[in-house]
């Protein structure tokens, strides 16, 4: 369970990071400065339900979970 894809956080911040450069081509000079305005807020949503993800990674066996 601990390699589990269910408790890959920085995917969804990826997927965050996506969809505020999607409809551009920016250059990387501009992919940083997204990435830079990303506030602790952006990240909370994703963060704060560490808890319940690893329980459920725990509960399925290392099966897949709504995660």
């Amino acid at each position: 369970p601990a390699n589990s894809p269910n408790l890959n956080l920085i995917k969804n911040v990826w997927r965050l990071l996506k969809g505020r450069i999607q409809r551009r081509f920016p250059t990387i000079k501009e992919e940083a400065r997204r990435y830079e305005r990303l506030e602790p807020e952006d990240f909370e949503k994703y963060t704060g339900n560490m808890r319940e993800r690893c329980l459920a990674v725990i509960t399925a066996d290392g099966g897949p979970t709504k995660y």
